[in-house]
């Protein structure tokens, strides 16, 4: 599916982020905790200024190309089907689409494409596996995951906090980078607050 949407300016990129995020109430301000727990973990792991604004930006808009998805299949309540589950597959390279003409947000680039890499190659939309994927990529996957765990979803209840603490321990070193679960998990007395109540 090809999306065409034309922006001029930063203010445009956040709005259709917004957009976005309204399409799917069970999301509700789930990419500004991504962002802000990002930021977190950014800061933790010392990175630059650069770097952190970046995360921001990218945790604002990983899920922008969601536009370009069916509104049936971002609400539908179970399981999706192949092809529903290839449509899905598709936003992080319409997101990249729709963004990679905005030079201020080039930054975000690889964290909208590469944010559900896998640690273990089997992710999308590249199959890069282990440290290939971006780590700005890395750090907003498993925000995204821990939000996405701890807030409802059409498909599922949100999960109980130590279900979701597991879940992200199962899946370090598979799905996500081992040291970045380490670090969001020893962080969480922190960041809880930015957790979907």
């Amino acid at each position: 599916m090809t999306l065409l949407v034309c922006v001029d300016s930063e203010h445009d990129i956040f709005a259709l982020a917004a957009a976005a995020e309204a399409k799917d109430a069970y999301t509700e301000s789930h990419t500004r905790r991504v962002a802000n727990n990002a930021v977190h973990l950014g800061t933790r792991l010392g990175l630059q200024e650069a770097d952190l604004v970046a995360l921001y930006r990218g945790g604002l808009i990983h899920d922008i190309g969601k536009i370009g998805v069916a509104d049936a299949i971002l609400r539908k309540p179970g399981p999706l089907n192949a092809e529903e589950e290839r449509q899905m597959r598709a936003h992080p390279v319409i997101g990249e689409s729709i963004v990679k003409s905005l030079p201020s947000v080039a930054d975000t680039l690889t964290i909208i494409r590469h944010h559900h890499e896998r640690f273990d190659g089997g992710g999308y939309p590249d199959g890069l596996c282990g440290y290939k994927i971006p780590l700005l990529a890395r750090i907003v996957s498993v925000c995204d995951a821990y939000d996405a765990l701890a807030s409802d979803r059409p498909y599922r209840a949100r999960r109980n906090p130590q279900d979701a603490i597991e879940t992200l321990m199962r899946g370090a070193g598979q799905q996500w980078d081992r040291e970045l679960v380490s670090l969001l998990l020893s962080e969480l007395p922190a960041i809880r607050f930015e957790v979907a109540s």
